[in-house]
């Protein structure tokens, strides 16, 4: 077997052209798959941070009811006892933040927009969320001026609204009447969750409870967990604070990140498969390349398989031979291939991706997902280790088919081809 390491790898030095023009082409495959899956787990890594740390939290306590209503938003099923539900989050270490979501109808006196609208602790929602953090114009919340509200930055161009105007917030109570009063404009925010520019208003909590007619109403509690490390070790860690807040809180609704943010994360899945999908017609494109680089290899040294037979090699070995010179090969592409995208890797989480140059004025082409900013690529070792693997497996293979020709060789036919 060493003999034939020997002479297979003298072969695949022998015509460098044609070897180093089929590894460049597996470089070129595993390098671009495993920087695809860097910027893929980046672009996850940075929508579910912006929904935690903006729209929907890392984990959030709510009454089992009101979950199943969730659509009309019901007034009449929020937590029982908001008070108890935030003592059992300090207890677990987690900063919690109390808010009241409801549907409201918001007027410039002259138009009239539905809106999504947030009760909110001016103080404590700032331990939870960054919103209070995305003030654009004027300023956010406070206990000390009552009557303001805070708006998304499209919602208030939309409106023709700006700082220290007034508007009407009208909504159903708690009664089922309808109840309308007059607040005015503080500050305007500018977020990287598109619903929360385009419909959010937020108010105090006390205003909250005067218009709709509920003193210390509460729908539900919002909790954050220390960024983790990883994607996947944010999910695990948002499953296991879940787990210890169900035992603390029976009878009450507890729904990590991974739960609350499912749908992106099934959408994940799929984008996924299609990036394994780019790597395997790439790697397709090298195993032709592979299958011509030994095939020719195979009809230049007719007369040397020839000689090689007449020297007791048997069909095993010719097969062999040249099943290790497109391994050789297969080692040389998909080496460079793991180190090109480390390369790109590197590139991509240092400097990161400046998605608000690349979209510009069209950051609305990506849905309601909350992405803009820098965008930085994550480490993924084993998508480098199956880069790798799935490349040298299509090397083998492809290799097989001129290795099984060169074996089918008749010493006789070989030494006499001129």
């Amino acid at each position: 077997m060493g003999t034939l390491w020997k002479i297979a790898l003298r072969n695949t030095l022998r015509h460098k052209r044609r070897t180093m023009i089929t590894a460049a082409v597996m470089m070129v495959g595993v390098g671009a798959f495993v920087a695809f899956d860097s910027m893929l787990a980046g672009m996850d890594r940075m929508a579910i941070d912006n929904m935690e740390a903006y729209t929907v939290s890392s984990i959030k306590a709510r009454n089992p009811a009101y979950v199943d209503d969730i659509a009309a938003a019901p007034l009449d099923k929020s937590l029982g006892d908001p008070k108890a539900t935030i003592a059992a989050f300090a207890a677990a270490g987690l900063p919690a933040a109390p808010r009241v979501r409801f549907v409201a109808r918001l007027s410039n006196y002259e138009d009239e927009i539905p809106v999504m609208a947030d009760g909110v602790d001016p103080v404590l929602d700032r331990g939870v969320f960054r919103t209070g953090d995305s003030v654009v114009a004027g300023k956010w919340l406070s206990d000390s001026t009552p009557k303001t509200v805070v708006l998304g930055s499209a919602l208030a161009k939309e409106l023709r609204l700006k700082v220290g105007d007034s508007v009407v917030v009208s909504a159903q109570t708690l009664g089922d009447a309808t109840n309308a009063d007059e607040y005015l404009v503080a500050g305007i925010v500018s977020t990287p969750a598109p619903e929360i520019n385009m419909v959010g208003l937020f108010m105090g909590l006390a205003d909250v409870s005067a218009l709709l007619d509920a003193p210390g109403i509460v729908t539900e509690v919002d909790g954050a967990l220390p960024r983790a490390a990883s994607l996947g070790a944010a999910l695990a860690s948002g499953d296991a604070a879940a787990s210890k807040l169900r035992k603390a809180l029976p009878g009450t609704r507890i729904d990590p990140i991974s739960s609350l943010a499912s749908d992106y994360l099934g959408i994940r899945a799929a984008k996924a498969k299609n990036a394994y999908v780019i790597m395997l017609v790439v790697l397709l494109i090298a195993a032709v390349g592979i299958v011509n680089t030994i095939l020719m290899s195979v009809y230049s040294r007719v007369r040397e398989i020839g000689v090689l037979r007449a020297y007791g090699m048997t069909p095993k070995d010719i097969t062999r031979l040249f099943t290790l010179e497109g391994l050789i090969i297969g080692l040389i592409g998909s080496g460079l291939g793991v180190a090109f995208g480390a390369l790109l890797d590197l590139w991509i989480i240092a400097g990161g991706i400046n998605l608000d140059a690349i979209l510009g004025n069209n950051s609305n082409m990506m849905g309601n997902i909350p992405i803009a900013g820098v965008m930085r690529g994550e480490w993924n070792p084993g998508a480098m280790v199956v880069g790798f693997a799935f490349s040298l497996l299509a090397a083998l293979l492809a290799a097989r088919v001129p290795a099984r020709k060169a074996a089918r060789l008749e010493p006789t036919e070989a030494l006499r081809f001129v």
